[in-house]
This record gives structure tokens, C-alpha cells and sequence, in this order.
């Protein structure tokens, strides 16, 4: 508890996680495949669903003091909470070898260089992720450089593209070819894991409701303003590219303000990673952890895994939404008295992978068979409810029985 360190630091931190660069290129990429009327509600709903799925994890783990993989043990088990962690840090490195594609694009466009772009992306990676290997920075600290970045970012965006176009905005095309509830889930999708990953930042909060006022300044004051930019400027007849090749002093400027944001997020997604899965093997050397997860998000990057971003952000959804039901269920109904002041017995609770892999199904199908359906509202229910399913029938042949108090329980009570 005396190294809580209150609202301001994890408002922060999530702020400038969250006031992302790519949060417009999904805002610009939901108008052209939505329409600008229909893209501007994708963006609020799947936020604001977004946040209530956040803060419900926010508030458990800011409450308690744990990070993600420490909250993931207590769900699943100290073994069980490997496979998890392990798909949360994977997909968060995908987001880091997202942006160093997007920041080895932009410059290669901007300043007209003709470079392999393996070398670009090999490079940029390498510069983006030292300061988290050798660790120089302090992860989610740094990300409070975006925030003022960021920030006049879309204040010159607005002065100099939207305005002057502010009377046609709306005059586009009011529907797309895609279906909405597809669009709020890529609205959902672009911080699920990150959100089901929130106990990394709000454990340094004092109460949990101070936890889901954090989550809130990160998504409905950061990460929404941020999308609906992205929106609009699509909605002027621009590309998010135009923006850093004009050549004049404001294309500069926004071009020198991405690279910050860019590099700073992928700071804290390197960060992110490798505290999960520092937690995850805990043997395993800080330097070694996070090169391996350089190296993967680089491979990523290299092999253009990561470049559709709409079909990035629904693999997101499907995976990562399952994993917080689940971990809601069992906070708020199998925990509803006790918390995390009880330890799992079993290493693995074969119940709660179970549910999580169902839900993950369940997403699955809703994409393929009813795609305007907004999915994390059909898994992250039915991956929950499935869990107490079947920690009611066999709560200890499935290891979903809780032990006695855990260490530290007492203090935090």
C-alpha cells in the first residue's frame, strides 16, 4: 500500500497509452468502411463498451493491487495463467510491431527515401525497443510524452484539415459496406487487450473506484477524441498519409510529433509484454525477456501480420474479450465476498481455460455467422456464465476451488 501512488499517475499513463496514433487510422478506417454517421457511433459505443469491460477488471485489480498476470494467476491458476499471459503479451507486441510499421511507412513516404523496408522495420524496431530492453525508460512513465504530442497533434489536424471543410463533413456517404456491429468491435478491439491487461497500470492506484476513474480518462477522454479525429479526417477527403506528405512546416511538424507517440507507445506495449511475461517465468533475466519480444513483435512487423488493422483488432476482440469475462465472473461472483484475499488450490483451473477457449469460439462464430452482431457482448458473457457453469458442477475436479487467505490479503484489508 505505501507504494500506491493515488489517481494522477495511472490517469496518465493510461491517457498517453491510449491517445495512440493508431487510434485515427482506426477512426479513418471505420468511415471509409462504415460511413462518417455510422463510423462516429461505432467509435462511441464500442468505447464506451470498452470501458465498462475495463473498469470492471480496473476495479478489481486497483482494488487488490495486482498486476495483470498476478490477477491471471488468480483466475487461473499459477500454471494455468501461463497460456493467458501468453496471448495477452503476444497480441501486445503485435501492437508494437503495428506501430513500428506505421512509423517505418510514414518516414519512408514523408522523406521520399527509397529503403528495403525489412531494413526500415529492423531498424526502427531496434531504436524503439532499446530503451525498454536495457531498461532506461520506466515503461508506462514515458507514455505522458504523448499526451501533449498527441494533443496538438489534433489540435493542428483540426485548424488546418477540418475546419475548412467543417460544412461537408457529413455529406459523404452515410452507410458502408460493413456491418456496424463489425465496426464497434474494431472500436472495441483497438485497446481489449490492453484493457483486460489494465492491473499493469490502475494497481498503482489506492481504491478501485480510483481504477475505473483512471480507465476512464484513458478511454473516454483519450483514446474516444482520438478515434473521432480519425473519423473526420477521413470524412475531409484526406488519408492519414497526406497529412506528413505535404512538404510545408505543419506536415514536419506532424511527422516529428507521430514518431514521439509512436515510439512511446511502443515503449509501454514492449513494457507491457515483458512484465507479463517476466511474471509468467519469473527465472527468466529482465534483458533476455524482453529481446525475445523485440524479436517477435519485429517478425510480426517483417511478415505484414499486423498490417490489416481491421482484422487485427477483431483477432483482439475474439481472443483477449473471452479472457476478461472470464476474469469478471470469477471476481464478482465466485469472489464476491473474499476478493483476492483467497488463493487458487489447484496450479491450473481447467474451468476457466475451458470457458475461455468456448468464448473464443463463440466470437469466432458470430464473425462468420452473424457478422452485425457485436461479439464481445455474446463471448465475454457466455465465456463468464460458462465458467460458473462448470465451477458449480466440479469445483474441485476442475481446480476452480479457492484455498486459504494468500499473502499480503491481510494489509490490503
Amino acid at each position: 500500500m505505501p507504494s500506491r501512488r493515488g489517481l494522477i499517475f495511472p490517469a496518465f499513463a493510461w491517457s498517453g497509452f491510449s491517445s495512440a496514433f493508431a487510434s485515427i487510422i482506426v477512426g479513418s478506417q471505420l468511415q471509409a468502411s462504415l460511413g462518417t454517421l455510422d463510423a462516429l457511433f461505432a467509435a462511441i459505443l464500442g468505447n464506451w463498451i470498452l470501458f465498462i469491460y475495463s473498469a470492471a477488471i480496473s476495479f478489481a485489480a486497483g482494488r487488490w493491487g495486482l498486476s495483470s498476470q498476478l490477477v491471471l494467476e488468480a483466475v487461473f491458476g499459477r500454471w494455468g495463467a501461463v497460456i493467458p499471459g501468453a496471448l495477452l503479451g503476444a497480441l501486445v507486441t503485435g501492437w508494437f510491431a503495428f506501430h513500428v510499421t506505421v512509423t517505418a511507412t510514414i518516414l519512408a513516404a514523408a522523406l521520399h527515401l527509397q529503403v528495403d523496408s525489412t531494413l526500415a522495420i529492423c531498424v526502427i524496431g531496434i531504436l524503439f525497443a532499446m530503451p525498454a530492453i536495457v531498461r532506461i525508460s520506466r515503461g508506462f512513465n514515458m507514455t505522458a510524452i504523448a499526451i501533449p504530442a498527441m494533443a496538438l497533434f489534433a489540435a493542428v489536424v483540426f485548424a488546418h484539415q477540418l475546419v475548412p471543410r467543417w460544412s461537408v463533413l457529413l455529406d459523404g456517404p452515410i452507410g458502408g459496406s460493413l456491418p456496424f456491429g463489425t465496426g464497434v468491435c474494431i472500436a472495441f478491439g483497438t485497446f481489449v487487450v490492453s484493457g483486460t491487461m489494465t492491473g499493469d497500470i490502475v494497481r498503482f492506484c489506492r481504491t478501485g473506484n480510483e481504477a475505473v476513474q483512471a480507465t476512464a480518462f484513458g478511454f473516454l477522454l483519450a483514446n474516444l477524441p482520438f478515434l473521432i479525429v480519425g473519423v473526420l479526417v477521413a470524412a475531409s477527403g484526406a488519408r492519414v498519409n497526406d497529412l506528413f506528405t505535404a512538404g510545408n512546416a505543419l506536415s514536419w511538424l506532424l511527422l516529428a510529433l507521430v514518431v514521439v507517440s509512436n515510439w512511446t507507445t511502443c515503449d509501454a506495449c514492449l513494457t507491457n509484454a515483458g512484465v507479463t511475461f517476466k511474471s509468467a517465468f519469473p527465472t527468466l533475466p529482465w534483458m533476455g525477456v524482453a529481446g525475445v519480444a523485440t524479436l517477435l513483435g519485429i517478425i510480426l512487423a517483417v511478415t505484414n501480420s499486423v498490417g490489416d488493422v481491421s482484422s487485427w483488432t477483431l483477432l483482439l476482440t475474439a481472443i483477449a474479450s473471452p479472457i476478461g469475462g472470464v476474469i469478471i465472473a470469477d471476481y464478482y461472483v465466485v469472489r464476491v465476498r473474499v476478493g483476492f484475499s483467497r488463493t487458487r488450490v489447484a496450479r491450473v483451473n481447467l474451468a476457466a481455460l475451458l470457458a475461455t477457449g468456448a468464448g473464443m469460439l463463440a466470437a469466432l462464430l458470430c464473425y462468420r455467422l452473424a457478422p452485425a452482431v457485436i461479439a464481445p457482448l455474446i463471448s465475454a458473457p457466455a465465456a463468464g456464465c460458462l465458467y460458473l457453469a462448470l465451477s458449480g458442477m466440479a469445483l474441485h475436479r476442475l481446480g476452480a476451488d479457492l484455498g486459504g487467505q494468500s499473502a499480503g490479503a491481510e494489509a490490503i484489508e
